[in-house]
């Protein structure tokens, strides 16, 4: 009979906001050698050219996906043996937005809410042999913001 109420507590005490937060990062290269822009990539640039018009060259490296619970991190390994580590802070706030902290390689950690369906680009430090510069793009999911 104990097992029975224990296991009924557990239950009842998991909310959907215990669950592991989907996050995708997508890694590009960007440079100013050419005006070559992966067609996917295509509102990104728009947006980092805003701060850097310089870059007119962005390749798709690599999209990964990541299953994260709540409070913890993980590493994402992306080009030049640079990593990125995530940490999810909190799955959903009253807005629906999940809140994580990036480490990016060369700057501080960077923390934010992110906004459902929509990619938080960094543009690092990081240049490559070649000189091109390093860009992570962030999403987390599930987006749960009510509708009025």
């Amino acid at each position: 009979m104990s097992f029975f109420v224990f296991a009924t507590f557990l239950f009842v005490s998991c909310h959907a906001d215990d669950k592991p937060v989907s996050v995708t990062v997508v890694i590009v290269l960007a440079t100013d050698q050419n005006q070559a822009v992966d067609p996917k990539l295509k509102e990104l640039a728009k947006e980092v050219q805003k701060r850097d018009p310089k870059l007119t060259g962005y390749k798709l490296v690599a999209t990964e996906c990541k299953s994260i619970p709540v409070g913890a991190s993980t590493t994402i390994n992306l080009t030049d043996k640079q990593v990125l580590k995530v940490t999810v802070n909190q799955s959903k706030d009253e807005n629906g937005r999940i809140t994580l902290t990036l480490n990016p390689p060369g700057m501080d950690a960077v923390n934010y809410a992110c906004a459902c369906d929509k990619f938080f680009p960094v543009v690092t430090p990081h240049r490559t042999k070649s000189g091109q510069q390093l860009i992570i793009a962030v999403m987390a999911k599930p987006c749960m913001a009510q509708k009025k």
